[in-house]
């Protein structure tokens, strides 16, 4: 009589059990991913003086030249982090939204543009923070 034990399974894809709640956090981080590169992108739009929105870059205040280039790059690696998944790219996501309010409330005018990119990566950021907590708390079978 053969027992089959879980440990004794291929290494594989195939083996590999994920939830319903743990495939929709991936799909999920896909798409912020690629919102945050979209926003990273508009920053470098600013930055090199392409889309004709607004001031020059060379003329905008020395603390606004500050947070678009320091969005620029953060931006690019936080969405590159979620798109491939990792929990450093989710943390940089937090870290540079704080930021974000921060810089929009404080230092920077900011564009109704970039106003609104705001806002929609808050309830983006709260549609996240629920999806990890059910992809964690998910039992998978």
């Amino acid at each position: 009589m053969s027992m089959n034990h879980p440990e004794d399974d291929a290494i594989g894809p195939e083996n590999v059990k994920v939830g319903i709640w743990q495939r929709r956090l991936v799909l999920y981080q896909r798409i912020a991913g690629g919102f945050m590169m979209f926003k990273g992108l508009v920053q470098w739009g600013a930055l090199l003086g392409v889309g004709g929105a607004g001031a020059r870059f060379v003329d905008l205040p020395l603390d606004a030249q500050v947070v678009t280039v320091f969005f620029a790059i953060v931006d690019i690696l936080a969405g590159v982090g979620l798109w491939l998944g990792s929990t450093w790219g989710g943390a940089l996501w937090l870290i540079a939204a704080a930021l974000q309010i921060v810089a929009g409330m404080g230092f920077v005018q900011l564009s109704g543009f970039l106003v609104l990119l705001t806002i929609l990566e808050m309830l983006m950021l709260a549609v996240y923070v629920l999806a990890r907590f059910m992809a964690h708390h998910e039992e998978v079978r």
